[in-house]
């Protein structure tokens, strides 16, 4: 291999990571590649050595570089249809055009010609069968498999009509959906080449890779839906690669880092997710307002706290089109009624809200737990004990997340919006408080990247076994709790799930009981509170299980949040990011009773 170059992807014992710097160290001999991890735990620095700065990563984590030995060996890269026949073919096989090059065979229906002799070979079965296969793919999943290109080189050819490429086409001509994710493609031209062949191609995924400026003559036809999560692009970035494809509906860019929307995208995305990103303020999104087909935005994830950055003032002179139906801006930090109160005016045609808090119902109950007891009526409606209490626990339990999710020195500044903490402290008790966050050299609060919690989820896997299917009473209930590493994805989790419980491989669904809960309407909980003498005793027995959650608001005004982990490549740390403390996993067969 020549020598590596500025921003080209290198894997060090599966280790991917982005080449920042060539050249030599003070104090050292010889040269050093300066590297950006894609893990940032792996580095030592962020490009600075003995107070001299070598290069710059993309990542805002303090520990995403080292330097390295151009001599270290790196793992050898793969062509596109290295890494495909590798995932998809049981055994390697050579395309028909090399081997009929090499051979002077080829294959005739279900005959073997040789020099113009039919013959009959051992082996050509097999590669006749498993070439077919190929051909049938529709969706092809080659994240992590190294992929640099049409060929296993560095040093692309780039010519759409060799034999290499066309290949591609030849191989597996039906693609639809493509997933190029976590490999060593750096140049959106050897990008280019691989979609060019595939004519039927209509969703790209090229998530965690690292990739350099876009050709402006380059342009992505037929493509519909892609997916640029935890590339760490700019924005002008995004929107630029966005604009080379020209039939662009759906676009996700989580993970990127983003806190500006600085231009507007394409008008024909109806589709757009930003979730897990930094934007911060609600004024942020007035580029993304005119999309004039938007149907569905996710902000999920942000740090959103103000309506306006850089000012107190909560004014705003722009609105999302009445095509925007579905908004999600759940786990954002919302604590203020200003920003609330903007939302009807900003997204005037939004039906489908995931934002929290949202509903009528909590917001009665994050009013009425602010008050002391002397507040008996709200709203014209009498404040009963069991109203009193659901709210002031739950109030709590949010408080107790928040300090969760802050340093020791930030607590007395969040006490100080919270004026009955100890009030309601001594009233129940103190809501558990686990801390992941530490505070660096200039006080700026960080998760540290070493830190069990930023490397690990503990997960208490709940499997219910029934024994009759017309008795859901008769049945055994198993508790095991693993830590597991935050790079694990899903089809890990079940494949361990099912060593730990003897199921069936994927035989079943994960349900993740969050900490979060959502409020009943009313009529509901009225009448959910009304329980006959019969059902009495069952309800406290299920309350006072040894897993209840002291602080967990009655069951009469709220039901626990649950999100099922549906099979993906993606990381589950990245599901679960800022979450601390131990996470309960329901584990549940299709076949199950159903539970009320």
């Amino acid at each position: 291999m020549s020598a590596p170059t500025l921003g080209q992807r290198l894997s060090f014992d599966g280790h991917l990571c982005t080449v920042r710097y060539v050249g030599t160290v003070q104090g050292t001999t010889g040269d050093w590649l300066g590297v950006e991890w894609d893990d940032t735990t792996r580095g030592k620095h962020s490009g600075e050595h003995k107070g001299i700065r070598y290069f710059s990563c993309k990542s805002n984590q303090p520990t995403a570089g080292s330097f390295v030995r151009p001599s270290r060996p790196s793992d050898q890269p793969r062509s596109f249809l290295e890494a495909l026949r590798e995932k998809y073919a049981s055994e390697p096989v050579e395309d028909v055009a090399s081997n009929a090059s090499a051979t002077g065979a080829s294959v005739r229906g279900k005959a073997i010609e040789i020099s113009g002799k039919i013959v009959e070979e051992v082996g050509f079965d097999k590669i006749r069968k498993q070439l077919a296969e190929l051909q049938e793919l529709r969706i092809v999943l080659l994240d992590g498999l190294r992929v640099v290109g049409v060929s296993s080189s560095y040093e692309q050819d780039h010519d759409p009509d060799s034999d290499v490429a066309r290949n591609i086409g030849r191989t597996c001509p039906k693609i639809t959906e493509l997933d190029l994710s976590r490999s060593l493609l750096s140049r959106w031209h050897d990008v280019w080449d691989i979609c060019n062949q595939l004519k039927h191609l209509k969703q790209l995924k090229l998530n965690g890779n690292r990739l350099q400026a876009l050709d402006d003559t380059l342009v992505f036809e037929g493509i519909t839906k892609l997916h640029l999560e935890e590339t760490l692009l700019s924005w002008d970035e995004i929107a630029a690669i966005a604009s080379r494809f020209p039939g662009l509906t759906s676009l996700t860019a989580s993970g990127n880092q983003l806190s500006e929307i600085s231009c507007e995208l394409p008008h024909t995305i109806t589709t757009l997710v930003l979730e897990n990103n930094d934007i911060t303020s609600i004024s942020a999104l007035r580029h993304i307002s005119e999309l004039p087909d938007l149907e569905h935005l996710s902000l999920r994830g942000n740090p959103i706290n103000t309506v306006n950055r850089d000012t107190a003032d909560t004014t705003l002179d722009f609105q999302f089109p009445p095509t925007l139906r579905s908004l999600d801006l759940s786990r954002n930090s919302i604590t203020s009624w200003a920003i609330l109160n903007k939302l009807p005016t900003v997204f005037p045609a939004a039906t489908s809200s995931d934002s929290k808090p949202m509903t009528v119902d909590e917001a009665f109950m994050l009013t009425l737990s602010r008050f002391p007891p002397t507040l008996t009526t709200l709203n014209y409606s009498t404040i009963s004990p069991q109203d009193r209490s659901n709210a002031e626990m739950y109030y709590l339990s949010l408080i107790g997340k928040e300090l969760s999710a802050t340093t020791e020195a930030e607590e007395p500044a969040i006490l100080a919006t919270h004026p009955r903490y100890s009030e309601l402290c001594e009233l129940y008790t103190n809501p558990t408080i686990t801390r992941a966050v530490v505070s660096d050299a200039s006080g700026t609060r960080v998760i540290y990247p070493r830190s069990v919690a930023a490397r690990l989820v503990r997960m208490a896997f709940h499997f219910v076994q029934y024994y009759d299917d017309n008795d859901p009473g008769a049945s055994n209930d198993r508790v095991v709790a693993k830590e597991i590493p935050g790079s694990f994805n899903t089809y890990q989790v079940k494949a361990l799930v099912s060593r730990l419980f003897g199921l069936p491989a994927f035989g079943f669904r994960l349900i993740w009981e969050t900490d979060e809960w959502d409020p009943v309407e009313r009529e509901a909980a009225d009448e959910a509170a009304d329980w006959d003498d019969d059902s009495e005793d069952e309800v406290q027995a299920e309350q006072a299980r040894p897993d209840s959650n002291p602080h967990a608001p009655g069951k009469s005004r709220f039901v626990r949040r649950e999100i099922e982990l549906v099979d993906s490549a993606r990381d589950i740390g990245f599901l679960f990011q800022g979450e601390i403390g131990e996470l309960r996993i329901r584990v549940e067969m299709s076949d199950s009773p159903s539970r009320t």
